[in-house]
């Protein structure tokens, strides 16, 4: 039964970081009316690998290592960075008329791309990495005490409410794709590479003076 708790835990704290906005989220908004309803779950699938292998590697000590001020701080300024050109460069296919949404050809953006999507915006967001050092790290030092399994078992709970959430996202935002065209789509791609820039942003700011620590 503690298992079964452990799982439910971490499904409904692993929502309270899959609907806070960041991007992950802005990339899901902004590639689903290109590339479909899938989109939400194969980022997730990215998500997932990203935090895979965080989970195993503060389940076997890493978690002093991420607490360091200094890591902290090239965390933040490396993952700003990445973002500021992640939203730079979709701001560069606007400005080229590279995007249309909706057209089935569209899905030439291979599922194996956006995978590494969701790995690179998970990576990207130095906050991602504090809550694992602070909050994921308390939830696996409880279940740890089960063994492997218990690891296992949050991680599955904590992974699917991603899954849940992004998943949810992508078909609301697919079925009302006829109304997200044109002007509409552009000023949609224009705000998610903005906020990706505003994210990066803060990111560095918060890196470079140690506030993420």
């Amino acid at each position: 039964m503690e298992l079964f708790s452990l799982f439910i835990t971490s499904f409904i704290v692993g929502f309270s970081g899959a609907m806070m906005p960041g991007p992950l989220l802005a990339v899901t908004v902004a590639q689903t009316p290109l590339r479909g309803a899938r989109t939400g779950p194969i980022l997730t699938g990215g998500h997932a690998v990203a935090e895979i292998a965080v989970v195993v590697l503060l389940s076997v000590g890493l978690a002093t290592v991420v607490n360091n001020t200094t890591v902290s701080s090239v965390i933040g300024i490396v993952g700003g960075s990445m973002l500021v050109l992640m939203g730079l460069g979709m701001l560069y296919e606007l400005v080229k008329n590279k995007i249309t949404p909706g057209a089935a050809e569209t899905k030439s953006k291979k599922s194996g791309r956006l995978v590494l999507d969701g790995v690179l915006t998970s990576l990207s967001n130095p906050y991602w990495f504090v809550w694992w050092a602070t909050t994921g790290s308390a939830f696996l030092v409880r279940s740890l005490k089960h063994g492997a399994v218990g690891p296992a078992v949050f991680y599955v709970g904590h992974i699917l409410s991603d899954l849940v959430w992004y998943t949810f996202v992508s078909f609301l935002i697919w079925k009302g794709r006829r109304l997200i065209v044109g002007t509409g789509y552009k000023i949609l791609m224009a705000v998610c590479a903005l906020f990706l820039l505003y994210l990066g942003v803060v990111f560095i700011h918060d890196g470079i003076s140690g506030a993420i620590s």
